[in-house]
């Protein structure tokens, strides 16, 4: 099994949170919030590091984007980004991800996915008129997360297999 870690930010509904189990479920990984974590540990320790948040005005919040300022270069480090928003993510108008993408990218990690579901919202005004999203991230949010974290295993194992010699040139 990969060893594998998940950084999570999750505030307001534990939205994030229930996102971040799901995949830690099928990964079998350990997930800590950034306060609890040690970037350089981290960049040592694990083969697999995935980035979770709420949106927060437009991006993921900013314990995370700085926690991963504080990470060492690593050239080839495999990671995936995933969150929860109250209004869902259009890449051609707001990419709630790209700050992050663009640090990750900057120290050398690649990134093998990226998720993304809607969460109950209550912020602002939303709090008065009962919020936005209830009920989400749904039964089928979370089997959806699942099905992401599968295909992140997927990848990695058919990497392992290109990179090991083959048994018949021998």
């Amino acid at each position: 099994m990969v060893r594998s870690v998940i950084l999570c930010v999750s505030l307001h509904h534990g939205n994030t949170r229930k996102v971040a189990e799901a995949i830690s479920r099928v990964l079998n990984a350990e997930i800590l919030r950034p306060e609890d974590a040690d970037p350089k540990e981290l960049v040592e320790s694990y083969e697999l590091m995935g980035f979770g948040s709420g949106i927060y005005y437009g991006k993921p919040h900013r314990s995370l984007l700085e926690f991963a300022e504080r990470l060492s270069k690593k050239v080839g480090a495999a990671t995936f980004i995933f969150s929860t928003s109250g209004i869902p993510r259009i890449p051609i108008f707001h990419d709630y991800h790209k700050p992050l993408v663009k640090i990750l990218r900057e120290k050398g990690f690649r990134i093998l996915g990226e998720f993304t579901c809607r969460g109950f919202n209550t912020h602002g005004v939303l709090k008065k008129l009962g919020g936005m999203n209830k009920g989400r991230p749904s039964s089928s949010d979370l089997e959806k997360a699942r099905r992401f974290a599968e295909s992140l295993l997927a990848k990695l194992e058919a990497e392992i297999g290109l990179n090991e010699p083959s048994q018949m040139s021998l």
